[in-house]
């Protein structure tokens, strides 16, 4: 066997002078350890051994040419890269080795009179090389969970890995030269080769999502440069039904527990209101103490509508953003601002930027934030906006008190430092975030403030 960096090369010449010199050349001055061999016979009884990275062999000789040679070894050995030395420098021997397969081929002439052995052993560490990437490929190929297929636009199956033919319900060498419509479901493979031929028509890779038998994948296809008459593409298909399923069940969560909190808010408000009703029509109060006591009841009705807000708002905020558009930063905060009650506190922006989003539910974000910060500072406070160094999002930031506690426990559900808040404000934010796929924490500012970083943001120009 040999290592990564240590190539072994077998030498075949009839004249023993030349595979000898050539053979001892390369070992001694070019590291490549060389055998020699005079005779065809003799290579192949060497190459039965193992342990060969290549072959250099002369063309002209008795018995067996070195294309003959070639015939003879690729019979055991269909892959070891073969380098043909010629005496000749015409088309059609060059045009014969090409379409015998050789690896690479010189001039017998150019390595023994110019003395040219520099350049037979850079040939045969490029061709080894490639056949060490190749074999690198193919291995990668056979392991890999993904099915993956080598297809002529036609349909006609060229190669397949062990995971696609496990699919397709048979082994990998005979389902090579079939048509993948003859395998599969005869719709999901003709729009498979629709989708690889315009792959191959434009030169760039695609990509679609189909469902075969009850399983759901993700597909891509791959153009692939050949030699052959026929243009070919290579298919990667990757199971995702697990993901699907996983995507359909959250749906069908967030919808009952949208379902659930519209219920539960529709039956609060009611009685809700009642009491709210009820309280309006008290008319103004005897005394002093009467007056507290509708006063007390009048905030907590005021508190339970908050609290009936806000969780039918933290049931909708959690749904997973598909289809997130451009938005200028400074216009979603200049927007949410707008939503804010804040007499004696001010927002500005330093930086802003393009960033994919739901622009309803990031002006939640910011509007809950900035609530967050005028909240916890009696209204008197200043924050800013702008974006991280890291440039992949975004801070609001305050020259507030500071934090208070925990900076983890903060989103919490329930949580508030506050006697008036509803605890549901900075949880609205984590689920906002979390459905953009973005992530938000909390840590102080320059002033000594409070400082949210939202990041993972997907930020443009």
């Amino acid at each position: 066997m040999t290592s990564e960096t240590n190539i072994r090369t077998l030498v075949v010449d009839d004249s023993d002078f030349f595979a000898e010199m050539t053979a001892d050349t390369l070992t001694q001055q070019h590291d490549i350890e060389s055998v020699a061999a005079n005779s065809a016979a003799e290579a192949l009884e060497r190459l039965e051994g193992g342990g060969f990275d290549c072959v250099v062999s002369d063309y002209e000789m008795p018995e067996m040419d070195g294309l003959e040679l070639l015939e003879a070894i690729r019979e055991t050995n269909p892959s070891i890269p073969f380098i043909l030395l010629t005496g000749r420098g015409d088309e059609e021997t060059a045009s014969a080795a090409i379409a015998a397969g050789v690896a690479d081929y010189l001039l017998k002439l150019e390595v023994v009179e110019d003395k040219q052995y520099g350049r037979l052993a850079n040939r045969i560490e490029n061709v080894v090389s490639q056949e060490r990437t190749r074999k690198k490929f193919e291995s990668l190929v056979s392991d890999s969970p993904d099915g993956i297929v080598h297809l002529t636009t036609n349909g006609t199956i060229l190669s397949v890995n062990p995971s696609m033919a496990g699919r397709l319900g048979g082994d990998p060498d005979t389902l090579v030269g079939q048509q993948l419509s003859a395998v599969m479901d005869s719709e999901a493979a003709n729009q498979r080769l629709e989708a690889g031929k315009s792959a191959v028509e434009n030169g760039t890779a695609t990509r679609s999502e189909d469902a075969v038998g009850g399983r759901h994948y993700h597909n891509q296809y791959i153009p692939v440069d050949s030699h052959r008459k026929a243009d070919t593409f290579q298919l990667v298909s990757r199971d995702i039904t697990e993901r699907v399923e996983r995507q359909r069940e959250l749906e069908r969560q967030n919808d009952r527990l949208e379902e659930f909190a519209s219920v539960v808010s529709h039956d609060l408000r009611n009685p809700l209101n009642v009491a709210q009703g009820a309280v309006d029509l008290l008319g103004e109060p005897a005394d002093s103490e009467e007056a507290e006591l509708v006063a007390k009841i009048d905030r907590s009705l005021d508190r339970m509508g908050c609290i009936i807000e806000d969780v039918l708002t933290l049931a909708r905020q959690g749904q997973t953003v598909s289809d997130p558009q451009e938005t200028e930063l400074s216009t979603l905060a200049s927007t949410a601002w707008t939503w804010i009650e804040a007499e004696q506190a001010s927002m500005s922006v330093a930086s802003s930027t393009k960033l994919a989003a739901d622009s309803g539910r990031a002006q939640d974000l910011l509007a809950n934030l900035f609530r967050n910060a005028i909240e916890h500072n009696d209204g008197d406070v200043e924050i800013e906006i702008g974006l991280l160094e890291s440039n992949d999002g975004f801070y609001i930031a305050d020259n507030g008190e500071g934090v208070e506690g925990d900076a983890e426990d903060v989103f919490e559900m329930g949580y508030s430092s506050t006697k008036d808040g509803t605890g549901f404000g900075l949880a609205i934010v984590e689920q906002v975030a979390e459905a953009h796929g973005w992530e938000v924490s909390l840590t102080e500012s320059d002033s000594g403030g409070a400082r949210f970083e939202v990041s993972s943001v997907e930020l443009h120009d």
